[in-house]
């Protein structure tokens, strides 16, 4: 069966494990047709018939995101016209994030392999998704109550709403933002916060849209303020971590090598919160441990053991070669390995 832009589907689609997935009559953007175009839809007789879609979980991920996407658009075209939102406006686009939230985490699905399957997508939106699977990932890493994780996924989801509000030529420039585009920049987060001060949102996720620049030693903005609540030291170091590793119009994706040197001298610097950096940074490094790294002269290699305070100087078992002790040398892996 092939799918294609402008139809109607026919039939409900659900997943092998039942789940709806696209009501009956739901219009096929070309989005929507690419996506299922990407699996088999058959007819399954132990499901009544119903027809569904194999590959279930990698098909629920990619349909809820794409409807978060156009809910998104959505809410883009809402705020040219309005400088508040209501409850109806947001939480459609809510309920549905969840439902992302918990597939993903309920599937286990690899954060890292995630933000790489929709890297090429429109980066504000994918950057909200993503900072929001982050902070509810580190939230988990922390060992945070259960409800706590799911606040730190809404907090991302929401945290850049205020650049919604800005030209997307200045947000898309390729070159140098001049001093006076970068100042409108700046003002995103007391944007974000005055768009939804009159929702029913947890306090906590505007506190997230109004200070997540912010930083410990007072540099960030929109306050320069010092203290700053947990939950949104956690929402920042997420957001950090995503804008590094995204394709910004200005410039390529950095490795998640890059990211965690990034992290950890904001972490030295007093900048960002250490307690939350070094477990993050300790569990993007367990993601490697079992995986070969390629070194920039060519050669093989393989982290044998990563010191906890110092993450991103692992122990390398390298072929041809005695044991490397990056920490010993004063080296990052990012400064030896081949970058992609």
């Amino acid at each position: 069966m092939v799918f294609r832009k402008g139809e109607k589907l026919a039939e409900d689609l659900y997943s092998n494990s039942g789940v709806l997935l696209l009501r009956k009559g739901t219009f096929l953007t070309e989005r929507l047709a690419a996506i299922l175009n990407k699996y088999e839809v058959i007819l399954d007789p132990q499901l009544d018939g119903r027809r569904i879609a194999t590959e279930a979980p990698g098909i629920f991920h990619d349909l809820l995101y794409e409807n978060i996407y156009h809910e998104m658009e959505e809410l883009q075209h809402i705020i040219q016209v309005k400088t508040t939102l209501c409850d109806a406006e947001v939480e459609s686009m809510e309920r549905n994030f969840r439902k992302l939230y918990k597939e993903v985490f309920a599937t286990r699905t690899s954060i890292l392999e995630l933000m790489e399957h929709f890297s090429a997508d429109e980066y504000l939106f994918k950057h909200c998704i993503h900072v929001g699977l982050i902070a509810a990932n580190i939230g988990k890493i922390l060992k945070l109550h259960p409800e706590k994780q799911s606040l730190l996924a809404q907090m991302g989801l929401f945290h850049d709403i205020g650049k919604f509000t800005i030209d997307p030529q200045i947000l898309n420039k390729p070159g140098r933002l001049t001093d006076e585009e970068f100042a409108l920049i700046k003002k995103h987060p007391e944007a974000g916060y005055r768009l939804l001060e009159k929702t029913s949102l947890d306090p906590m996720i505007l506190k997230g849209v109004l200070m997540h620049h912010e930083r410990l030693d007072g540099s960030g903005y929109p306050d320069g303020r010092k203290t700053i609540p947990f939950l949104v030291r956690i929402l920042s170091v997420a957001d950090t971590f995503d804008a590094i590793c995204s394709n910004r119009a200005y410039r390529r994706r950095q490795p998640v090598f890059f990211a965690i040197d990034e992290l950890m001298a904001d972490a030295d610097a007093g900048r960002l919160d250490r307690e939350i950096v070094l477990p993050f940074a300790n569990f993007l490094m367990e993601n490697y441990r079992k995986q070969p790294i390629t070194l920039r002269n060519g050669v093989k290699g393989s982290i044998i053991r990563i010191h906890p305070l110092h993450p991103n100087q692992p122990v390398l078992k390298v072929e041809g070669y005695p044991v490397l002790n990056l920490m010993e040398q004063k080296l990052t892996l990012f400064q030896i390995a081949n970058p992609y």
